[in-house]
Formats: C-alpha cells, structure tokens, sequence
C-alpha cells in the first residue's frame, strides 16, 4: 500500500483471510473487510494530516500515519 502522491510506504501486515497488504493501524482489511487482530494504537490527539488529499491524522511524532507529511510541511 503505497501513497499515489508522495510514495510513502507505511508500516504494513498481510490480511489473514485474502493476503491484501493492510497498515498496521488498520483493524479491518481494506480490500476483503476481514477484521484484523491486534491494530496497533495510535496514540495522540487525532490531528488531521496537513495534505489537504490525505485522509489520515498525525502520529505521536507529528507525520500523517498514511502519506508520512510532516506537521511541520
């Protein structure tokens, strides 16, 4: 799972049930729906990423959990 726009690769597992390549945040698999065990917890006050095309939120450290822009951009 890859950002179309910047190319960042975030930190991923393999769905149990189809194999599809999910972030390790994710608790359900983007392409069968299976629920997957064990979502690691973001931690943080749930800020959204920068990017105004991204749909994800900052991490404890300030970089989107899905493009990897920084607060900071």
């Amino acid at each position: 799972m890859k950002c179309e726009k910047c190319g960042h690769e975030p930190a991923a597992r393999d769905c149990p049930a189809c194999g599809e390549s999910a972030p390790l945040w994710a608790g359900f698999c983007p392409r069968c729906g299976e629920g997957l065990p064990e979502a690691a917890e973001i931690t943080g006050d749930r800020r959204l990423c920068p990017d105004g095309n991204c749909i994800g939120i900052l991490d404890a450290a300030g970089r989107c959990v899905i493009c990897g822009e920084s607060q900071a951009n």
